[in-house]
């Protein structure tokens, strides 16, 4: 009975410290793919927002995304209700929470001849006590627009962006890696490091924008920002951010989560 009552009063403490959010998220199959193979999904009460974007070329990219995400939501919906009492917890439930997503990606492709060498980029944010953390793989992106200001959170794992590092200049890295779109680091594949992740501060009046790069690739981020700054609500700013990708070509599945805190 003790124990009983202990978890109700954590339940209701958490009621009362979880951020109220405002969010939508649209996934498309643009124009030119065939399929979509981008899914994304949020745990509202939790703070938790994921997008993943099957890989392309590879087989079952759209089974990848959604068991990368259906593990994760499993993983964070086991603890019903997490008080993280610092943020090396949250940065550990995230981190352990991809490599959980990772295995269970390997273990079904291994399953299926079908399936096998199938993957998916994957980004996910979590908002704790007034902090955004944030980890990913690929090439997946996580843009935090704020104070009339809009900054990319993730770096892109990518030949280009790995080249970008380098002296090389964007002309240059066109010119000579004509693979330079390609991931190098996905959900699906042996781990070599820990998957990238990032804890801020997290603004007031907050929008933050999770993506894949059916749509960054398609829209520049001036444009992005300003439909963020524009629209009333997320639902507006998903609607308006697939619409405009679709508008430019819509060359790949174009997902868009949206956050307003």
């Amino acid at each position: 009975m003790v124990d009983f009552l202990k978890n109700v009063g954590r339940w209701i403490f958490c009621l009362f410290q979880q951020t109220k959010f405002q969010c939508a998220g649209q996934t498309d199959i643009g124009k030119v793919r065939k399929k979509n193979e981008d899914a994304f999904h949020f745990m509202e009460d939790k703070g938790i927002f994921i997008v993943a974007d099957g890989m392309g070329g590879h087989n079952a990219g759209e089974i990848a995304s959604r068991v990368a995400i259906e593990t994760m939501v499993r993983f964070f919906s086991k603890k019903w209700c997490q008080v993280f009492k610092n943020p090396e917890e949250v940065r550990h439930s995230l981190i352990t929470s991809f490599r959980i997503a990772n295995d269970k990606v390997i273990k079904v492709a291994a399953t299926d001849h079908d399936l096998r060498g199938m993957g998916c980029t994957l980004v996910a944010c979590m908002i704790e006590n007034k902090k955004l953390h944030t980890c990913h793989v690929g090439d997946a992106r996580c843009y935090l627009a704020a104070g009339g200001e809009m900054k990319q959170i993730t770096n892109d794992h990518t030949v280009a962006a790995n080249y970008a590092t380098d002296t090389l200049n964007s002309d240059t890295v066109s010119t000579l890696v004509p693979t330079r779109h390609v991931v190098t680091r996905a959900i699906g594949f042996p781990f070599p490091e820990d998957p990238e992740y990032h804890c801020e501060e997290l603004p007031p009046e907050a929008k933050l924008l999770l993506c894949s790069d059916g749509l960054w690739s398609m829209i520049d981020d001036a444009k992005m920002h300003q439909v963020l700054k524009e629209s009333p609500t997320p639902q507006n700013a998903v609607d308006s951010l697939v619409d405009m990708a679709n508008a430019a070509g819509g060359l790949d599945n174009i997902t868009a989560l949206v956050v307003f805190s």
